[in-house]
């Protein structure tokens, strides 16, 4: 587990969850914390106590993904405003409390304090939180999930990318629908006032890590050659091969 400050405003967490890398961040307002996403277990959300202090705290889900979701309770007081897709909500009745049985099953004692705690603020395209000083948008991106949604904090030039891009390749579901998850990330690779971009998944970086991803799903539609690491772990290496079979619903 490590937490690293990237600016006066945002800190990002990263925890080793065994097959994979999985990243969280907290939005410090002047009266409001933004937490995104919170992981994958209670404790998850220990170093960011301290950090919050007093605040209110807003939770949002960048979709609802086992290892984006599970920590919530463990922040001191359930958060008043859980903000996600309403996607993200319709999977919390299903899915989500279907994959947290399997994996309590699997591992006993693991998962026993994860308590799930479903978002009641949908939105369905836009949403604009005001910080105080600065503001945080949140824009729907499905792709990986129908669910996915992405934030920015503009007047920094950051976006948290969640699962929509990531390094070497994203996680595509089969049916996805590669041009129109190409066609967003495009709006935001041209954002030049996007200095520093963060995925969930993979190393932080600037607005190349949106090209490589479009680059990866434009060959994977078009059938091209794939320029992938000369090592991968066992994880992406079974996800390109799972990738390929996209098209098959």
């Amino acid at each position: 587990m490590a937490l690293t400050q990237l600016s006066d405003v945002l800190w990002v967490q990263e925890l080793d969850l065994g097959i994979f890398d999985i990243r969280g961040s907290l939005i410090l307002g002047q009266e409001r914390a933004v937490v995104w996403d919170s992981l994958s277990h209670p404790r998850d959300m220990q170093p960011y106590l301290p950090l919050i202090g007093d605040r209110q705290v807003t939770v949002i889900y960048s979709h609802a993904d086992w290892d984006h979701v599970w920590g919530t309770a463990g922040l001191p007081q359930l958060p008043v405003t859980i903000i996600s897709h309403s996607n993200c909500a319709y999977r919390f009745r299903n899915d989500v409390p279907d994959r947290l049985a399997h994996k309590q099953k699997a591992e006993p004692g693991k998962w026993d304090d994860v308590q799930l705690v479903p978002p009641n603020v949908m939105i369905e395209q836009t949403c604009t939180l005001d910080l105080g000083g600065f503001t945080l948008e949140l824009h729907h991106l499905p792709g990986h999930t129908q669910d996915c949604l992405i934030a920015l904090l503009p007047e920094h030039g950051v976006a948290l990318m969640g699962d929509t891009i990531e390094t070497p390749f994203p996680v595509v579901p089969a049916g996805s629908d590669l041009s129109a998850w190409i066609e967003q990330l495009r709006r935001w690779v041209q954002d030049t006032t996007l200095t520093c971009v963060v995925p969930c998944h993979g190393p932080m970086g600037g607005r190349e890590l949106i090209s490589q991803t479009i680059d990866y799903l434009e060959r994977l539609q078009h059938g091209g050659q794939f320029e992938l690491p000369a090592e991968m772990s066992p994880f992406y290496q079974q996800t390109h091969e799972s990738n390929l079979n996209w098209r098959n619903v």
